[in-house]
């Protein structure tokens, strides 16, 4: 049986489509509140627009109505089940919630887990994601999303990047911090972990007497910095992560 880092298996892979076609890629991740399931990811990706400037990401202005995506069927399986998501009601209504209080490019899209639904291993990020350790600018992250065409195994690809800003001051003023790493488009939504190794650096309060990898979530990756050219400095965007269940608590639907 493979051993597989259960941090792969939170994520999932998304197709965006428009009834049947095909419109683009992201990543998404399992979040739990109480007994309901959510799909965590941009919400650039579920409005097809750009969050700076609210303009469509595509020509022909085409939005998704729908998320396929694939999820693990059981634990030790490579086997996969492709679950179409509606992401919009019969009136064209966006089903995601938004955060109640300021613009943030994270979308949260409870999903009807229940007896008529797939059967599906779900492993949300926040049930296993919780050591106490600490967030601090230069510290090495993990951003795990799918920057390649989305075929089985469909596993994702843990990418390297280094905090570049302040995480304290996030919250503070634009409720993002900024990581230093080169990424593609399908990576947007993704969830990005600190995971150390050994020697553990945790914070005033705790100790950390384990011989076993620790991971903390920091945040949701919307894609780089916005630049007016292609190669200047590669510089992509965090969500801070209590911003989750802060729209959770909201419940407030996207207009």
């Amino acid at each position: 049986m493979a051993n597989l880092d259960q941090f792969t298996l939170t994520t999932v892979p998304l197709e965006q489509y428009f009834n049947n076609t095909l419109l683009g890629q992201a990543t998404g991740f399992i979040w739990k509140s109480q007994e309901q399931y959510y799909l965590v990811t941009s919400w650039h990706i579920l409005s097809m627009c750009d969050f700076f400037t609210l303009a469509n990401l595509r020509k022909d202005a085409g939005r998704p109505n729908i998320l396929r995506t694939l999820f693990d069927v059981q634990t030790g399986s490579f086997e996969k089940q492709q679950w179409d998501i509606k992401i919009r009601d019969d009136d064209d209504k966006p089903l995601w919630l938004v955060h109640p209080i300021g613009r943030v490019d994270i979308a949260v899209l409870p999903i009807p887990i229940g007896p008529k639904g797939p059967i599906i291993a779900l492993y949300p990020l926040n049930i296993v994601a919780n050591a106490a350790l600490r967030i601090e600018i230069g510290m090495e992250v993990f951003i795990l999303g799918y920057p390649f065409k989305i075929e089985p195994p469909a596993y994702p690809v843990w990418k390297r990047g280094s905090i570049a800003s302040e995480p304290d001051l996030a919250r503070l003023t634009n409720d993002y911090m900024l990581v230093d790493t080169a990424s593609r488009p399908g990576m947007s939504g993704a969830p990005v972990i600190r995971r150390s190794w050994s020697n553990h650096m945790v914070q005033p309060g705790f100790v950390a007497l384990v011989d076993t990898p620790l991971t903390k979530f920091v945040g949701v990756y919307s894609g780089r910095m916005p630049t007016d050219h292609p190669h200047e400095a590669q510089i992509g965007l965090v969500w801070d992560g209590s911003l989750i269940d802060e729209i959770i608590a909201g419940d407030i639907r996207d207009e």
